[in-house]
């Protein structure tokens, strides 16, 4: 796991830091919203999504290490895990967006005249109480899963494990990244697409799932550089995996992305392109732009470069880039509704950053603090050591 030092920021002083920043922000988002008048949910659900996504997007990553096996998770697992025991925290820190939805959803405005008609089908799903049944439901999925998979872990990777706790390891790992896949696509209907409730699109909840993979994969990279400074140069095998990794989710995202904006615009269905039309047109346009570049092209090219992908520091910067598109895809995705008139960022986006951000960053030092060495943390090392 990661292990203390000098610099490590897991220490309790920075940890008290981000939580003082966290309520500084949380007291600034609401004074702001108070005497500006603007809406702050639509600023705290995007930053809320892109949390939770690093979290749900470590839980598929380790299953499919489990499954799958290699050094390149043994690298990255202590950050991956980190993330994945953060699920609770998220679940709590959802409870605003919970009780303001609908500041969010026009579908929970009964009494909005400008609220386009649901179709039958819509209506008995997009309602307030089975919308809480379901969000209840994931996250009782989700940390029952977090909980399995550690214990089931721990067991598999004792000095003395059988096989038959390896096996038990992989089919609970199998069975979870089915369910993951099951869950994401129905939560990323009721919390990102249903924004939009006359627009769907069957390749949405994968695209999600996908996006969430490659922000953990990124935001895991980025700790893997910081925290193994001593052994950058005997990793290096290690750090050319999760490159090639990474290459390859920025590859099946933009794939994805890209099919899903082509079939809908040669279908040219109102309420298909009607979703993609805000996004653009207007200043919005230059953001689209943006992510085009930094979020598939500059990554992508980058990564075919071998000596890149075996640099750590080189790789560490890139993930950081990679990461930060994550988060305009997210702020992308979910605040075109709420600001029609163009691209802007609002204070309330900054505040709502710093507010979650610097609460979620706090308990995740502590997670990362607390957890258990991992017992092949050294085994990889000399591996590595006799492949260089």
């Amino acid at each position: 796991m990661m292990r203390a030092g000098p610099t490590a920021l897991s220490n309790a002083r920075v940890q008290g830091v981000t939580s003082v920043i966290g309520l500084v922000g949380a007291v600034l988002l609401i004074v702001h919203a108070r005497y500006s008048g603007e809406a702050i949910m639509p600023s705290y659900l995007f930053v809320w999504l892109f949390l939770l996504g690093l979290s749900l997007g470590s839980m598929a990553l380790i299953c499919v290490h489990n499954l799958t096996g290699g050094d390149w998770g043994e690298l990255a697992r202590p950050a991956l895990a980190a993330l994945l025991r953060m699920l609770p925290y998220c679940a709590l820190l959802g409870i605003p967006v919970l009780l303001r939805l609908s500041d969010l959803y026009p579908w929970m405005r009964s009494n909005d005249s400008t609220l386009p008609d649901l179709e039958p089908v819509q209506s008995w799903y997009l309602n307030v109480a089975f919308f809480w049944v379901r969000w209840l439901l994931y996250f009782s999925v989700w940390i029952l899963l977090t909980w399995l998979l550690g214990r089931s872990s721990q067991r598999a990777r004792a000095p003395f494990a059988d096989a038959s706790a390896a096996l038990r390891l992989r089919a609970l790992s199998a069975v979870s990244l089915l369910v993951y896949l099951l869950t994401m696509t129905f939560a990323s209907i009721d919390w990102t697409m249903s924004l939009t409730p006359q627009w769907y699109s069957t390749e949405f909840g994968l695209l999600t799932g996908i996006g969430q993979c490659l922000s953990a994969l990124a935001f895991s990279t980025v700790a893997a550089v910081w925290f193994e400074k001593d052994d950058r140069d005997t990793l290096r095998p290690r750090f050319h995996d999760l490159g090639n990794l990474l290459l390859a989710l920025i590859l099946f995202w933009s794939y994805l992305a890209y099919m899903q904006f082509l079939i809908m615009w040669i279908e040219d269905l109102p309420h298909d392109i009607g979703w993609y039309l805000p996004r653009t047109r207007e200043s919005w346009r230059d953001l689209t732009v943006f992510l085009v570049f930094v979020h598939f092209a500059i990554p992508f090219f980058a990564l075919l470069f071998r000596r890149l992908k075996r640099s750590p520091l080189a790789l560490g910067l890139l993930a950081t880039v990679i990461l930060f598109a994550c988060f305009a895809d997210t702020f992308w995705l979910v605040i075109p509704p709420f600001r029609p008139k163009g691209f802007e960022v609002r204070w309330n986006d900054l505040f709502a950053l710093l507010a979650l951000g610097g609460v979620w960053l706090g308990l995740l030092m502590r997670t990362a603090r607390t957890s258990a060495v991992d017992p092949l943390r050294d085994q990889i090392l000399q591996q590595a050591v006799r492949h260089a």
